[in-house]
């Protein structure tokens, strides 16, 4: 695979009062599959969920962390996608190389959709929409009308060889109609495919969009999304601790050792008999 270094930048198009997100997570991606396993529907909608999530972590001022899960009636059944607003991100799938016959709701079907942010340890908002049995872009973009009250259109591109790239564009409060409607209008008309879109690097995909809605964005902000699991040996410990100490020395007269694997990195920690003793004092 070629490599790619991934960058997201954030602005506006002031001639519509609009703020914009363009990513490209192709490596973060990449990450993700190597340590999943990923293949198949199960590698795309993974991707689309973790590009999601960066879209609404990254459109607001504060330091936010947001997970969308994805919890449906197809064979994949369930799929989770985490970001903060510099794009550090991870994702699963329950079932990781589900090859889907429905190439809109690439076998998650139908169920639910649930946005949760956290500002540091502190939970603060879930919400909760249908997800229908239509693409992830039509869900999210549900679920950003129906809880956040907000105009956006987005799109996102996985390819074959796992390059993630996308866009989120949300008008800004107090935007006339008329501006959101010309906006929209000329989106809807635009020339390239998606794959055309997102071909080449972000400067790239900007021109083309500027070349779409004529009028130049103005770059406010930009940086590096990566893959970042944030789990550490403290954390485990922690879950051993929450467990009890009864189960925790049960599992150590049977195994030895407590053996923990963690579920977004496959970073495997383990803790023998003295440390987790130590715990307990």
């Amino acid at each position: 695979m070629k490599d790619y270094i991934d960058s997201y930048k954030i602005g506006l198009w002031e001639e519509y009062n609009f703020r914009f997100l363009l990513a490209d997570c192709t490596t973060a991606f990449r990450e993700v599959v190597r340590r999943q396993k990923l293949k198949n529907s199960s590698a795309i909608l993974v991707a689309k969920t973790m590009m999601g999530a960066f879209f609404l972590a990254g459109m607001v001022k504060e330091e936010t962390v947001v997970g969308i899960q994805l919890e449906g009636d197809g064979p994949i059944e369930r799929v989770m996608g985490y970001s903060d607003r510099i794009g550090r991100m991870r994702g699963l799938a329950r079932y990781p190389d589900i090859l889907s016959d429905n190439e809109i709701s690439r076998g998650i079907g139908k169920g639910i959709f649930r946005v949760t942010r956290w500002g540091g340890a502190r939970k603060l908002h879930q919400s909760i929409t249908k997800m229908e049995r239509v693409g992830f872009e039509n869900n999210l973009l549900n679920h950003i009308s129906e809880s956040d009250q907000l105009v956006s259109f987005l799109s996102i591109h996985v390819s074959e060889d796992f390059s993630c790239k996308g866009m989120i564009l949300q008008a800004l409060p107090f935007t006339p109609q008329i501006k959101i409607d010309e906006l929209m209008d000329r989106l809807r008309d635009i020339s390239y495919t998606t794959e055309e879109l997102f071909s080449g690097d972000l400067d790239s995909t900007l021109t083309k969009l500027e070349d779409t809605l004529k009028a130049n964005a103005l770059t406010l902000d930009a940086g590096i999304p990566e893959f970042y699991c944030g789990c550490s040996i403290e954390k485990i410990k922690n879950v051993i601790v929450s467990m009890g100490k009864e189960e925790s020395y049960s599992i150590l007269e049977e195994q030895g050792k407590i053996e923990i694997t963690c579920e977004f990195c496959n970073e495997i920690y383990e803790l023998d008999s003295e440390e987790v003793h130590l715990l307990f004092i």
